[in-house]
């Protein structure tokens, strides 16, 4: 990828705009268009920096540079009674020891990473007609931690 153009100074409130403009296309597929660079700069490194957050290297690639303050942030639950995980759960913390978390039924990438924060063992059980790595549920004991990832019909331990 080439960027031939001058550098140019970012201004507060433009955006990239496409030239020519969009046109409906019919049937669907690819159009080439050139967007005008008004809201690009280029460092003293070579980089070019579209927008925020943006970037394009030299070489052509594109990267994502800082973030929100809620970039990293999932979803929690602390429970201290058996559980069944929900779709918007990500990180499960057991705070009592002889609980069980069930799995819901998997779905292709969910992930879940569950931690025992109990002095004793907790059991994390798969939904009926899946495994955790070829059984039907896993033990954690006093500290254990699993990172779960759900690929190819079953959970799979990280």
């Amino acid at each position: 990828m080439a960027y031939n153009r001058p550098p140019q100074v970012t201004l507060a409130g433009v955006a990239l705009r496409q030239n020519p403009p969009p046109t409906v296309v019919q049937p669907a597929g690819i159009v080439p268009v050139t967007l005008d660079a008004e809201i690009a700069t280029t460092t003293s490194l070579g980089v070019v920096q579209v927008g925020n957050g943006l970037a394009i290297t030299p070489a052509g690639v594109l990267s994502a540079t800082g973030g929100g303050d809620d970039c990293c942030q999932v979803n929690t639950k602390i429970t201290r009674n058996s559980y069944t995980a929900t779709a918007s759960d990500c990180f499960i913390g057991a705070t009592e020891k002889n609980i069980t978390i069930t799995l819901p039924k998997g779905v292709d990438g969910k992930v879940y990473y569950i931690k025992n924060r109990a002095n004793g063992s907790i059991t994390v059980k798969a939904a009926s007609g899946e495994d955790i790595d070829g059984s039907s549920s896993k033990t954690l004991g006093t500290s254990g931690s699993l990172i779960l990832i759900f690929a190819d019909d079953c959970w799979n331990i990280m």
